[in-house]
């Protein structure tokens, strides 16, 4: 059976020579899962999205799915045992894998989802769907709403002129030497400065992206010199045309970018650059910079094969180095598996091949944790983990500051 791919699944195929099509989500249970029960709710959740045991099909930017591949998704391991990352293939399908890790009283969970079939906000929409299928809860009314006409239909109607696209500038890291291992890196910023720094973010009249955005780059100047910087920052387009209804899930890449231009000055904290990252993405925001690429990619979509439309389109896309994705809050309401709740859960990206390096942040019960996945050298690693530090070091003051 085949499900054809929307425009915006193409997005990350643009660089084939650097293409990440993982999220990764890992998550701790009270208690042991239910392997069996676990296996029956991700084959109940393809009744809702299909594509998810299927393979992608490059040349037509589709989803074929074959029968069989349930049995490949999920795999067991003792904790003594446990690979450290998930391997996917989404080529060959299924674009899930879930890893549980065996830990004496209770299982730990880490699930690899397809970028090319969902982005992060579709990830949290999928992890809700399967709690829901594990709980017994009957599914039969869900629908998967993954079309993006009438979202660009509502914002082309919006009326304003959209930015022009911005060029990336070159910034990079040392290419440092040595041998190339996968890394994972995580800081937390725990609930009670979290919330100060939100309260202080409502009072500076700033978003958290903004305050984010503003540490990393200033993180970033410190540890690696560079002071003109771009970082593409991800729109929710689901913002532009939400969906209502209950029993309808948005398991989909929806997402647009924006490539945001910061510049560090020599002595500047947090304070001195966060206003000015504000008003340079409420700017864009306004100016529906993110519009653009994803209007031209949709009408080439209509009317070229995917091959053609990868080779326009990826000559005149950006490409960033440097990254940053905000998961936003999980909601540990709908995240309870039966009996077993969630007592930790974070996000994260796939192994990037240092110099190109992603920030991701996800919330949970108000505490916030900031992770990378890396393909470097020990030296890489601890420069990536000194980054997360410094964020956490500049939030955690900046949210003190009187």
């Amino acid at each position: 059976m085949i499900y054809h791919g929307e425009p915006l699944d193409l997005m990350p195929t643009l660089d084939l020579a650097q293409t990440y099509p993982l999220l990764e989500c890992t998550l701790s249970l009270t208690h042991p899962i239910d392997v069996d029960r676990l296996q029956a709710a991700v084959q109940t959740t393809q009744t809702v999205v299909p594509q998810v045991l299927g393979r992608y099909n490059l040349r037509w930017n589709r989803f074929e799915v074959e029968s069989g591949t349930l049995n490949q998704v999920i795999e067991e391991y003792t904790a003594s045992h446990d690979p450290g990352r998930v391997q996917l293939d989404v080529l060959a399908g299924p674009q899930l894998k879930i890893q549980i890790i065996h830990h004496a009283g209770y299982d730990a969970l880490r699930l690899a989802m397809s970028q090319l079939l969902t982005d992060g906000e579709g990830f949290k929409h999928y992890l809700y769907l399967l709690a829901a299928a594990y709980s017994g809860e009957d599914l039969t009314t869900f629908t998967n709403e993954r079309s993006v006409r009438q979202i660009l239909a509502h914002l082309r109607q919006a009326g304003h002129a959209a930015a022009p696209v911005l060029r990336n500038s070159a910034e990079a890291f040392p290419r440092l030497r040595g041998d190339a291992h996968h890394h994972r890196g995580e800081a937390t910023i725990p609930r009670v400065d979290s919330r100060r720094l939100q309260r202080k973010a409502q009072a500076q009249h700033v978003t958290m992206n903004a305050v984010l955005l503003s540490a990393y780059a200033l993180a970033l100047c410190a540890l690696t010199g560079e002071h003109q910087l771009v970082i593409p920052y991800q729109v929710d387009l689901r913002l532009h045309g939400p969906v209502v209804a209950t029993n309808v899930v948005q398991v989909a890449n929806l997402t647009g970018e924006m490539l945001i231009p910061l510049t560090v000055q020599d002595g500047e904290q947090l304070a001195d650059v966060v206003s000015r990252t504000q008003t340079t993405i409420s700017h864009l925001r306004e100016e529906l910079a993110y519009l653009p690429p994803l209007v031209q990619l949709s009408r080439m979509s209509r009317a070229l094969p995917p091959e053609l439309v990868r080779r326009l389109a990826g000559k005149h896309r950006a490409r960033a180095a440097i990254s940053f994705a905000n998961f936003g809050h999980i909601d540990h309401t709908r995240l309870n598996f039966g009996s077993l709740a969630v007592t930790q859960i974070y996000f994260a990206g796939a192994y990037r091949t240092m110099p190109h390096f992603q920030m991701t942040v996800s919330v949970y019960h108000d505490a916030w944790t900031l992770a990378f996945r890396m393909l470097g050298s020990e030296p890489d690693y601890q420069l990536g983990i000194k980054i997360l530090k410094n964020v956490v070091a500049q939030l955690t003051q900046w949210s003190r500051e009187v």
